[in-house]
């Protein structure tokens, strides 16, 4: 008896060394798949995959061909696209006639970022608003929009805040992006944002933030003719002036110059009222029309009752282009981290899956495009929705998880179940999983998982923070730390596949901040 209890020990004992081998092996299978994967998504060939583009197409072609090897079905009544039309229209191509109170503005006056616009909509007129700073913190007791109504209004907003400013919290809600966020979401037309900032080269050459719009302003603008005009993400239109314009066109009708103003706020004032004058805006251009898509597919659950409830895995396969580089320089972004990383993950996610798993909850994959010229595949993808979204259980999106140093970052802002659940997969993987280390940012607004998130979906992001080689062309495939990559995928499939197997669908409880249009 103890000799066949031995040989059944030891039987045991090399199955599971088989198996444990075996682990190993499919492992190294998948990092290699996710290095094919973004070595060819970020190759010079692809021209930095801008939406639209021929190097966008291309990448999407492969997605397809992957997802229908690894043997998903196309979730887009028998197709593997969801394709939609956009308009683009760049700087260098355009005219702005910008009048503030009847004071036409110079060129030399203000940086315009017209995210989400259409030139065909224009000229418009605003009637304009003042907010004071502009801030929505309701953490620190601040609504500057609570006494007036913004809806179809240009918003007038002074930099600054009730505090000292961090000069690197480009995306913080006490910045010009922050700002503007909080006024599309109220469905406000767009941001006036006054900064002695752009009054000098010198004050410009000292500030990340106009740094930033400066840049922003010169990439083509995308949108899509279908919306209307209104933003497909959190960002809304922006227009920053200096302070002698506003001093100008505005002082009398807002009671006082610039710097009067900000001692006023600076000694707690509240200044948020409507104004008696208006902004007009007409962008003389001729937008080029073209179709870009979302590469979209599924795995249908196997469990009578739970297969009608979906998983739905994001990423983003798009990034910023290419421009017309000097001799020499570089000037393709190859975006090997934003986001072929995330997309590389979420596409093995699915390849082991379909071919290691029955599940018992059905799972949508979406590889959307556009989402560095503002979210616009997930917009389309929200206006178009493949599955309900009262039957979504989880929203998990992995964006720019190549550059892990350790850790990983899950944004699950009001999603507590999650992020435990993640916590624990990744402790079992060898990597650190670390709360949002961003959370003035509020990066809900600025990803994907936003049109999950506004339609109450829970959420979850990966995420291995921004770095030097962020949006610039030096964001290459030499850079991806292939390993932790390795670990980082564990991560996701298991979470996924928690999910997928029957886990109890976790709750979404909205932060007091996060404020969504109807």
């Amino acid at each position: 008896m103890k000799g066949f209890r031995k040989i059944i020990w030891v039987m045991a004992s090399l199955l599971a060394l088989i198996l444990l081998s075996f682990s190993f092996r499919t492992d190294e299978l998948s990092t290699r798949r996710m290095e094919a994967t973004i070595r060819f998504l970020a190759d010079d060939l692809l021209e930095g995959r801008g939406a639209p583009s021929r190097g966008a197409d291309i990448a999407s072609l492969y997605l397809a061909s992957e997802l229908k090897a690894a043997g998903l079905k196309p979730a887009n009544e028998g197709s593997y696209f969801q394709t939609f039309t956009v308009g683009k229209f760049e700087r260098e191509k355009s005219e702005y006639e910008i009048s503030l109170n009847g004071v036409p503005l110079g060129s030399e006056d203000f940086i315009f970022l017209p995210f989400g616009m259409d030139p065909g909509k224009t000229p418009m007129k605003f009637n304009l608003v003042f907010s004071g700073y502009g801030i929505f913190a309701p953490e620190e007791g601040i609504d500057d929009f609570k006494d007036i109504d913004i809806r179809g209004k240009a918003v007038v907003a002074l930099s600054g805040a009730p505090w000292e400013l961090d000069p690197y919290s480009l995306f913080g809600y006490d910045h010009a992006i922050g700002k503007s966020l909080h006024v599309a979401v109220r469905k406000g037309a767009l941001l006036v944002y006054v900064s002695e900032e752009i009054e000098s080269e010198e004050a410009k050459s000292k500030s990340l933030e106009i740094q930033f719009a400066e840049a922003m302003s010169r990439v083509p603008f995308v949108f899509i003719p279908e919306f209307k005009g209104k933003p497909t993400s959190g960002i809304g239109a922006m227009l920053i002036v200096k302070p002698s314009v506003f001093n100008k066109a505005l002082a009398g009708a807002c009671g006082g110059t610039f710097e009067e103003l900000k001692t006023r706020l600076a000694q707690g004032e509240n200044l948020s009222f409507e104004l008696d004058v208006s902004l007009k805006v007409h962008i003389k251009t001729e937008p080029e029309f073209a179709l870009t898509r979302n590469v979209v597919a599924f795995l249908e659950g196997n469990d009578p009752k739970l297969k009608d409830e979906w998983i739905i895995l994001t990423a983003h396969y798009d990034h910023l282009g290419f421009y017309a580089a000097r001799e020499g320089e570089d000037g393709i972004y190859n975006g090997a981290d934003d986001n072929a990383s995330g997309t590389a993950a979420i596409l093995e996610v699915a390849t082991r899956l379909a071919s290691e798993e029955q599940l018992r909850r059905s799972l949508l994959i979406a590889f959307v495009t556009g989402e560095e010229r503002g979210l616009l595949g997930s917009a389309y993808y929200s206006a178009h929705p493949l599955v309900p979204y009262e039957k979504v259980i989880v929203n998990i999106n992995a964006d720019m998880v190549g550059r892990s140093q350790g850790s990983l970052q899950a944004l699950a802002t009001g999603c507590d179940a999650i992020y435990s659940k993640s916590e624990e997969f990744a402790q079992a993987a060898g990597i650190k999983v670390i709360p949002d280390q961003h959370p003035s940012w509020r990066l809900v607004y600025f990803t994907d998982v936003y049109h999950f998130a506004r339609f109450n979906v829970p959420f979850v992001q990966f995420f291995t923070d921004l770095h030097n080689d962020y949006h610039q062309p030096s964001d290459e495939i030499e850079l991806i730390r292939f390993e932790e990559l390795g670990r980082i995928f564990k991560v996701i499939y298991e979470l996924t596949k928690f999910y997928a197997q029957g886990g109890e669908k976790p709750e979404f409880k909205r932060p007091i901040w996060f404020i969504t249009p109807d």
